[in-house]
């Protein structure tokens, strides 16, 4: 009777052993309800668990934890993050895991340097180089005007004040630098290198 009692209760508790946690580089499906549907837009999407373990989250100051966290738990810690931070009052997240760890990294785009919550964003199609670092909470106070846009390996610097510069479509794993502005903030890029990253 006690083996048959011990083999049910194992059976019960399998499921939730068997439930891997997240782990560094694995990328995770994110979708948020329970908000203005213009607000979903911003923060559904495709994120990276970074190799500290959490994930940046649009208009979060701070990581959200997710190492060791099954995709149901880590989406009550995001949910957590939202109500404590005062920016939503009753946000539902789902998470799935759509990649693991040892899989290739297409569908972020990276943003860093001089902006005020740097780190990996969902790619969406038609993104432009500004709206990846509104996402990120734009430049802070030390950012500058020369944007660094790396892809494929290539480096190619972007002038922050011009629009044609800002308004370019990112592609999946491209990264953006924000450099601390200088003394006289000079664009540092040339026209042809610009123009070349266009396809023109």
């Amino acid at each position: 009777m006690k083996i048959a009692t011990l083999c049910l209760f194992a059976a019960l508790l399998s499921p939730t052993l068997l439930l891997a946690g997240l782990e560094p580089g694995e990328q995770i499906n994110l979708t948020i309800r329970g908000i203005e549907p213009e607000e979903q837009q911003k923060i559904s999407g495709v994120y990276r668990v970074g190799e500290s373990g959490g994930v940046r989250l649009p208009m979060l100051d701070n990581l959200v934890s997710a190492r060791g966290l099954t995709p149901e738990g880590f989406a009550r810690a995001a949910e957590n993050a939202y109500k404590q931070a005062g920016i939503y009052s009753r946000p539902a997240i789902e998470v799935d895991v759509v990649q693991g760890k040892d899989q290739q990294t297409t569908s972020v785009i990276s943003v860093g340097g001089q902006v005020r919550r740097g780190g990996d964003s969902p790619f969406r199609k038609d993104v432009t180089v500004i709206q990846a670092i509104d996402a990120a909470g734009g430049r802070n106070d030390f950012g500058g005007r020369n944007l660094y846009l790396i892809r494929d390996g290539k480096q190619t610097c972007l002038d922050f004040t011009n629009l044609a510069h800002k308004s370019i479509v990112l592609k999946p794993g491209d990264s953006i630098q924000v450099e601390q502005k200088g003394v006289l903030d000079r664009w540092k890029g040339t026209d042809e290198a610009v123009e070349k990253l266009m396809g023109r």
